[in-house]
C-alpha cells in the first residue's frame, strides 16, 4: 500500500476518533449507571451532534432528551432515536414509570417519545438496517385523526397499537405519565389518560439481552421526571384470595378488581402483597354469557381465575315513542313503524331500546295494543289507539306512476304512484305501497289495459299500454374524426352505426349493412361538409353528419409561472429534445381552493373548439408525506392565466387530470379535478376545487412512466371534460361550457404546483371543431335520497317552543307530540326551514315524532315515508334568578350557590334575561363548550355568562378539544379566561349575532384566541354569517398552533358578516398576527369590521421568546385583493415582528387616527395587487421608529399634512415636516399592558403625540 495513502487513512481515523468523543460529550451528559446513545436511522454519522440530539441528566433529577432538525424517526422498517437505557436479560421482569414533560413536539407522524424496549443497541452510530427490534409506549401518527399510543417492530414488520382519544396530542407544556410493565412475554403499556395496551405472548425479540429506556425521535424535546425502574425478583407462585372479589357479572358489565388479594411468593422464600398497580390482568370478556377465565401476571408467573358472565333479564318495558300511526279505521292493520320500546334489565342495571325482533305487538280488541317481551311474556306494557268506524268511500290515484307505457316482457314499475284512501268523514289518507294490492298487469301481449288497485273493499283502475317495439331509425353511436386538414382525406375509421327502437334498444350494424357517401367533401377548400350514411335496407332513412375541413394550425407552446407563492427559484420548465420537464418544488406554488400558483407549459386554443391532449408522464417528485393538499401535477385547461412571474393571487376556472388531493385529509391519487364559478381573476364567484378520483394511488417514480404505463389524457367534448388514465379508466364532468367565462380562449398544457415535478413525453394534441363533433350527451338526473332533520334545540328552558326542521326534498309533514297530532300534512319545501310552534310540558321530557312523505313528482331513491323520533327536554332553574355554576357543579345541582350546576347544563337551560354566574375556579374540560344555534336571548333580554364579582374564572380545555363555540344570539359573556384549546383548535368561535364578549382573556390556545366566523360550515348565505358582535375590552396573547404560523390573537375572517366591532382590545405575543381579517377570493368579501381604541404589540413572538414562522403583523386587515372597507381608528401597533398596520392586499381599508411604532416589517403597508384599483383612506396616521425597520408603503395620494410616514430614516409629512422623539410624551412603557377599573387600556402617556402641525 502506498505509504501516503496509509498515513491519510490513519490520520482520518484518528481525527474521527478524536472528534466523536467531544461531540458525544456535548450531546450526552450521563453520570449514573444508566447508558445513553444516539443510533439508528438518524441521517448519517455526521448528524449525531449536540445540535441535533441531547441526552442529559440534570441537577434537579430530570433527564432532558432532544431529537431536532428532522433527525431520527419512527418508521415502519427502523427507528432513529436518542436513547437513555439500561441493560438486562430477556427473562427479567420489571415495572417502569416516568413523567414526560413536553417542551416541543412537531406535528409529524414520525415524531415520538416515551419508554422503549429493544433487543439491540448501537453506540452513536447511523444504521437503519441492523438495529434489532423494538417495543414502545409513546405517541405516534400525531397528524392522524386518531394518533396511536404504542407500537412494536419485529421481523414481521411494525404494528401500531392503542388510540390517543382521552388526552391531548403532545404539545409544549403538556405532561404525560408513561408506564410499562413486563411479566414474561406479557407487556402492559399505558400512555397518559389512554386505555392501557396489553400485548400477550410477544416473541418478537431475538438474542438474550434486553434494553429498557427512554427515547425521543424526530423533532421533540422532552424532560423526563420521576423515573422509576422496579426490577422484580424471580416469582415462584402467585396466591389469590377471592373471598371479597366479584366473580359474577352481567353481559357487558365492566371489570372490577376491588377485593382481589394477590400475594407473590418469591424464589428466595420472601413474599409480597401486591397492589393492583403491580400486576397485569388479561382475558376479561363480558360480551358473551358463560364462564370467563382471567389471568393474573406478575414477575413472569401466572394465575388463572374463573368468572361467570350471566345473561340479562328484562324486568320492565316502557313506550318511549308511540307508533307514527295511532288513528285507525275499521279493517286497518296495525302499523308499528315508529314505535320505540325501552327495556329495563335487572331492575335498573341497564336501559336500552329494543329491536323490533325482541318484542311482539298484539291488538286486544279495537283500542288496546300490548307490547310483550319475547323472552318473558309476563313482561309487557300497553297503549291505546283510536279506531274510527267511518266507511271507506273510495280510492283515489293522485299521481300516476312515471311509467305507463310498456313493451313486451317488461316488468311493472310503480315508481311515483300515490294512492289515497278517502273516508266518509272527509279524511284522505295516503296509502303506503305495502298497504294496497295491484293486479291486472300483463306485458306479454300488446294493447290498452287496466291496472286494478285494491284496498279493503274498494277498487280503482288505472290505464296502461303495452306495444311492440318499433324501429325509429339509425343513429351514429361513435363518430369518426370529424375535423380534417386541407388536403387530408376523410377516414371512416371509428364510426359505429346502430338501429334505434322506440323502447331504447340499439343494434350495431355490420359494415355491409350501410355505406358512407363523403363525396361532397372538398378537402381543398375550408368549410363544413355533409356526409351521408346510407342503409342497405329500405326500412329506414339515411342519416347525415358533418365534417369540418380547415387549415391545419401549428400550435406554439409557452412556458410561464404565475400565482401565489410561485417563483423563478421554485418553479421552472425545461424543454428538451423529446420531452418537457415541468417543476414546482420546495413548496412553491399551489392549487388552492380558489386560485393557483403553478409552473405552466401551455398552448392557446379557441374556446369554441374541442380538444384531446395526451402524454406519457414521469413523476420525478410529487407531494411530501403526509401531503398538504395543495400539490398537484398533470394536464390543465384554464380560461385565464396570469402574467409570467406575477406572484399575486390569480384565479380561473380549470379542468385538469393528474396527481391531486384537494385537501390534507383527502385521498391523493390520479383525479379529474375542476374549479367552477370564477368570474374574474380575483376569484369572485368561485365554487372551489373538486375532484373525481380515477385511481386512488399516489403517483410516484415507481408507478409512472417509464417504470409503469402512466399516460394522461384530458379531452373537451360537446358533453364536457374527460379525464382518462392509460386510455381505459376515465371520468367525465358534464360541463362543456366550464372554461367559457373569463375569456374566448382556452389555455391548455402541463403544470406542476407545490411539490409537483414531472417530465412529459410523447405529447399528442388533437383539436376539432365542436360544431361537427359528436353531439352533447345530457347526463341522467341522479335520484336524491330524501331526509329530514331537526334543527331546533333538544334542550331548552323555553315553554313556548318553536320546532324547526328541514328536508332536502319537497313533501308533506305530520308532527306528533306524544300521541297528539299537532300538524297534519303540512307542505315542506326542499332546503327551506319548516317552523311549528308548540307548548312544552314544563321540566319534563317532551317526545315528538316527524312523519315525512316525500312528494311523488321528484326523482328520488325512495318514496316511502320517513319517521323520525326525538325528545325535547324542557327545564328551568331558579325561576329566572341567577344560576350559579362551579368547577365541581353537576347536572344534579339546583343552580344555587350552595348546590351549583355544571357549566353545560346552565348554558343549555338558562332563560332570556337570566344570568349564569361562574364562581371562582379552574373549569377543566375534556369537551367543547357549545352554545348552540337557537339558544338565544332577545334584544331586550340577553342571556348572560359572567364571572362572579372579583372572581378569577378560567375555562381550561386541557389541550383536548375545541374551545367555546357560540352559535346563539344575544349572549353577554364577561370576565372569563379561555385557555388551552387543542392543537389547531380556536379558543372561541362566534357564529351567532348580537353577542357581547367583555373583559375576557384568550391565551395559550392551540389556534386563534377568538374568531368571528360561521360555525355551520355548510352555511353559504352571507346574510346568515355572524354579525353585529362586539368584542369589548378583551385581551388575547400567547396563542400558538403546532406549526407556529397560524394562531392569531383575534380574527374576523373568511365568513364573518356585517357590523362586527373590536373595541378596547389588546392582542400581544401571539405566534402569527394580532388581528386577522383575512378574506378569500372564492368565499367573497366578508362584512366590514371596525377596530377601535385597541393595541397590537409584539406579535410573532410568544412571551417566553418563542419566535413564530407566520406573518407576525399587528393588524392584518384583509386578504387576496378583495375589497372590504374595514375601519381601524384610534389604535396603536408597536414591536410586532412584521407590519404594524397591513392591508394584506385589501384595497379598501380605512385607517383614522392611528399610531405605529417600531414594527420590524414596516409601520404601515397599505398596498394591493397590480391591476386592482386602490381605495385606501389614511387620516392622521403617525409612523415612528427609534430602531432600524422597513420603510412604510402606501399610496402617494395618501401623503398629507397630518400623515407622518416613516421612509426608512425619518418620519415626515407631505411637506417634509419631520417629527422626532420630542413629539411624544413617552416612548417607553412597562409590559404587559394592564387595564383601568372600567376595563379600558391603561397606557398612560406612552406614544401620546403632539403634532407639529396645527389643525
Amino acid at each position: 500500500m502506498n505509504s501516503k495513502i496509509t498515513f491519510s487513512i490513519i490520520l482520518t481515523l484518528l481525527i474521527t476518533f478524536l472528534i466523536t468523543p467531544v461531540l458525544a460529550a456535548e450531546m450526552i451528559e450521563v453520570e449514573s449507571d444508566w447508558e445513553a446513545s444516539v443510533f439508528g436511522n438518524v441521517g448519517g454519522d455526521n448528524k449525531i451532534t449536540a445540535e441535533n440530539f441531547a441526552i442529559q441528566e440534570l441537577a434537579d433529577g430530570r433527564i432532558k432528551m432532544m431529537s431536532a432538525n428532522n433527525r431520527g424517526k419512527i418508521e415502519s422498517s427502523s427507528e432513529g432515536i436518542a436513547y437513555y437505557f439500561k441493560k438486562m436479560k430477556q427473562g427479567d421482569n420489571f415495572k417502569m414509570t416516568v413523567q414526560a414533560e413536553v417542551e416541543s413536539f412537531d406535528m409529524n407522524n414520525q415524531v415520538s417519545f416515551g419508554i422503549m424496549l429493544r433487543d439491540k443497541v448501537l453506540y452513536n452510530e447511523n444504521n437503519k438496517e441492523d438495529i434489532g427490534y423494538a417495543l414502545a409506549v409513546g405517541p405516534l401518527n400525531a397528524t392522524k385523526d386518531t394518533p396511536t399510543t404504542a407500537f412494536y417492530r419485529t421481523a414481521e414488520g411494525q404494528k401500531k397499537l392503542g388510540e390517543l382519544v382521552n388526552g391531548a396530542v403532545p404539545a409544549p407544556e403538556l405532561s404525560y405519565q408513561v408506564e410499562l410493565k413486563k411479566s414474561g412475554n406479557t407487556y402492559w403499556l399505558k400512555f397518559g389518560e389512554e386505555e392501557p395496551v396489553v400485548i400477550e405472548d410477544f416473541n418478537g425479540f431475538e438474542g438474550e439481552d434486553l434494553f429498557a429506556g427512554l427515547y425521543t425521535s424526530r423533532n421533540t424535546t422532552v424532560y423526563y421526571n420521576d423515573l422509576n425502574f422496579e426490577e422484580i425478583k424471580e416469582v415462584s407462585e402467585l396466591k389469590t384470595d377471592t373471598s371479597d372479589f366479584k366473580t359474577d357479572y352481567l353481559l357487558e358489565e365492566d371489570f372490577e378488581l376491588e377485593g382481589l388479594k394477590v400475594t407473590a411468593e418469591f424464589a428466595d422464600g420472601s413474599s409480597k402483597k401486591l397492589s393492583q398497580e403491580d400486576y397485569i390482568v388479561t382475558g376479561f370478556d363480558s360480551s358473551e354469557a358463560g364462564e370467563n377465565t382471567i389471568t393474573i401476571h406478575y414477575g413472569g408467573a401466572e394465575k388463572e381465575l374463573k368468572l361467570n358472565i350471566n345473561e340479562l333479564s328484562a324486568t320492565a318495558l316502557e313506550i318511549k315513542y308511540y307508533p307514527a300511526k295511532t288513528d285507525y279505521y275499521l279493517g286497518d292493520n296495525f302499523d308499528p313503524e315508529g314505535l320505540t320500546v325501552i327495556a329495563e334489565y335487572n331492575d335498573g342495571y341497564r336501559r336500552e331500546t329494543l329491536a323490533a325482533a325482541d318484542y311482539t305487538v298484539e291488538a286486544a280488541g279495537e283500542k288496546k295494543i300490548s307490547v310483550i317481551y319475547n323472552e318473558n311474556s309476563e313482561i309487557k306494557t300497553d297503549f291505546t289507539v283510536e279506531v274510527s268506524d267511518a266507511a271507506l268511500a273510495e280510492l283515489e290515484i293522485k299521481n300516476k306512476p312515471a311509467k305507463t307505457l310498456y313493451f313486451p316482457g317488461e316488468e311493472l314499475k310503480l315508481d311515483g304512484l300515490s294512492v289515497y284512501a278517502n273516508y266518509a268523514d272527509g279524511n284522505s289518507i295516503r296509502l303506503m305501497r305495502d298497504q294496497y294490492q295491484v293486479s291486472g298487469f300483463d306485458s306479454e301481449t300488446a294493447g290498452n289495459k287496466k291496472l286494478v288497485i285494491e284496498y279493503k273493499d274498494q277498487k280503482t283502475e288505472m290505464d296502461y299500454r303495452v306495444k311492440e317495439k318499433e324501429l325509429e331509425g339509425l343513429k351514429i353511436v361513435e363518430y369518426p374524426q370529424t375535423t380534417i386538414g386541407l388536403a387530408e382525406n376523410f377516414a371512416e375509421e371509428g364510426i359505429k352505426i346502430a338501429r334505434v327502437y322506440d323502447n331504447g334498444d340499439q343494434e350495431i350494424l355490420d359494415a355491409d349493412e350501410y355505406r358512407i357517401n363523403a363525396s361532397k367533401i372538398d378537402n381543398q377548400q375550408p368549410g363544413i361538409y355533409t356526409v351521408r350514411v346510407i342503409p342497405e335496407s329500405d326500412q329506414v332513412d339515411s342519416i347525415t353528419f358533418d365534417v369540418t375541413v380547415r387549415e391545419a394550425k401549428d400550435y406554439s407552446w409557452n412556458a410561464i409561472n404565475f400565482g401565489q407563492s410561485a417563483s423563478d427559484d421554485d418553479t421552472f420548465i425545461n424543454v428538451k429534445e423529446d420531452s418537457v420537464e415541468v417543476a414546482s418544488i420546495n413548496g412553491g406554488g399551489k392549487v388552492a381552493t380558489d386560485h393557483d400558483g403553478i409552473a405552466y407549459y401551455y398552448t392557446v386554443l379557441d374556446a369554441e373548439d374541442n380538444f384531446e391532449l395526451s402524454a406519457d408522464v414521469k413523476v420525478i417528485e410529487y407531494a411530501k408525506d403526509p401531503h398538504d393538499g395543495q400539490e398537484a401535477f398533470g394536464i390543465m385547461a384554464r380560461d385565464a392565466i396570469g402574467e409570467d412571474g406575477d406572484t399575486g393571487v390569480f384565479a380561473s376556472n380549470i379542468a385538469g387530470v393528474g396527481g391531486y388531493s384537494g385537501g390534507s385529509k383527502d385521498p391523493n391519487g390520479t383525479q379529474l379535478f375542476y374549479r367552477t364559478g370564477v368570474e374574474s381573476p380575483d376569484g369572485k364567484g368561485s365554487n372551489g376545487d373538486q375532484g373525481i378520483m380515477i385511481e386512488e394511488l399516489k403517483p410516484t417514480p415507481d408507478n409512472t412512466h417509464p417504470a409503469e404505463e402512466y399516460r394522461l389524457t384530458l379531452a373537451k367534448t360537446n358533453s364536457g371534460y374527460v379525464g382518462r388514465l392509460n386510455g381505459e379508466k376515465e371520468e367525465i364532468l358534464f360541463e362543456p361550457e366550464l372554461l367559457e367565462v373569463q375569456n374566448d380562449k382556452i389555455y391548455l398544457g402541463f403544470f406542476g404546483a407545490r411539490i409537483g415535478h414531472i417530465e412529459v413525453s410523447n405529447i399528442d394534441l388533437k383539436v376539432s371543431n365542436a360544431e361537427t363533433d359528436a353531439p352533447q350527451v345530457i347526463p341522467p338526473a341522479e335520484p336524491v335520497e330524501p331526509e329530514i332533520n331537526l334543527l331546533s334545540l333538544t334542550e331548552t328552558a323555553v315553554k313556548d317552543y318553536q320546532l324547526i326542521t328541514e328536508a332536502n326534498v319537497a313533501g308533506t309533514l305530520t308532527v306528533k307530540q306524544g300521541k297528539e297530532i299537532i300538524a297534519v300534512d303540512q307542505k315542506v319545501e326542499a332546503g327551506k326551514e319548516f317552523k311549528l310552534n308548540s307548548e312544552l310540558k314544563a321540566n319534563a321530557q317532551n317526545d315528538f315524532t316527524l312523519i315525512f312523505l316525500p312528494d311523488d313528482t321528484q326523482k328520488l331513491t325512495d318514496y316511502d315515508r320517513i319517521i323520525e323520533n326525538f325528545t325535547i327536554e324542557m327545564k328551568t332553574f331558579r325561576a329566572g334568578k341567577d344560576i350559579y355554576v362551579a368547577p365541581e357543579g353537576s347536572a344534579a345541582g339546583d343552580g344555587s350557590q350552595e348546590n351549583p350546576l355544571d357549566l353545560d347544563t346552565a348554558a343549555a337551560y338558562s332563560q332570556p334575561g337570566q344570568k349564569i354566574v361562574m364562581l371562582a375556579g379552574h373549569y377543566l374540560r375534556d369537551q367543547k363548550l357549545e352554545i348552540k344555534e337557537y339558544n338565544d336571548g332577545t334584544p331586550d333580554n340577553y342571556k348572560y355568562l359572567i364571572a362572579a364579582e372579583d372572581a378569577e374564572v378560567v375555562i381550561d380545555f386541557d389541550k383536548k378539544t375545541e374551545g367555546i363555540i357560540l352559535s346563539g344570539d344575544y349572549w353577554h359573556i364577561k370576565g372569563i379566561d379561555v385557555t388551552n384549546s387543542a392543537a389547531n383548535e380556536k379558543g372561541m368561535v362566534i357564529g351567532g349575532n348580537h353577542n357581547i364578549i367583555e373583559e375576557s382573556r384568550f391565551y395559550n390556545n392551540g389556534n386563534t384566541g377568538l374568531q368571528i366566523s360561521r360555525t355551520d360550515i355548510t352555511e353559504d348565505d352571507k346574510n346568515k354569517w355572524p354579525s353585529h358582535n362586539l368584542i369589548l375590552n378583551s385581551t388575547a396573547f400567547d396563542n400558538v398552533d403546532p406549526s407556529n404560523n397560524n394562531a392569531d390573537g383575534f380574527a374576523a375572517k373568511l365568513t364573518s358578516g356585517e357590523g362586527n366591532v373590536f373595541k378596547g382590545c389588546i392582542a400581544h405575543n401571539n405566534i402569527d398576527d394580532g388581528w386577522d381579517l383575512y378574506t378569500k377570493v372564492g368565499t367573497g368579501a366578508i362584512g366590514k369590521v371596525v377596530i377601535e381604541d385597541s393595541v397590537a404589540y409584539n406579535n410573532g413572538t410568544l412571551t417566553d421568546g418563542t419566535e413564530g414562522s407566520g406573518d407576525k403583523n399587528g393588524f392584518k386587515l384583509g386578504g387576496e385583493g378583495v375589497h372590504v372597507p374595514h375601519l381601524i381608528k384610534n389604535s396603536i401597533a408597536f414591536g410586532n415582528g412584521a407590519v404594524g398596520f397591513a392591508s394584506n392586499s385589501n384595497p379598501g381599508v380605512r385607517a383614522v387616527n392611528n399610531i405605529s411604532f417600531n414594527n420590524q416589517g414596516g409601520n404601515i403597508v397599505f398596498t394591493t395587487y397590480d391591476g386592482i384599483e386602490e381605495d385606501f383612506v389614511i387620516e392622521e396616521f403617525v409612523s415612528f421608529a427609534t430602531k432600524e425597520i422597513e420603510a412604510d408603503s402606501y399610496p402617494e395620494a395618501e401623503a398629507s399634512n397630518h400623515n407622518f410616514f416613516y421612509n426608512g430614516e425619518n418620519s415626515t409629512n407631505v411637506n417634509d415636516v419631520e417629527i422626532s422623539e420630542a413629539n411624544f410624551e413617552s416612548l417607553e412603557i412597562e409590559l404587559p399592558l394592564t387595564r383601568n377599573e372600567d376595563g379600558s387600556i391603561k397606557i398612560g402617556d406612552f406614544l401620546e403625540f403632539t403634532s407639529p402641525i396645527f389643525k
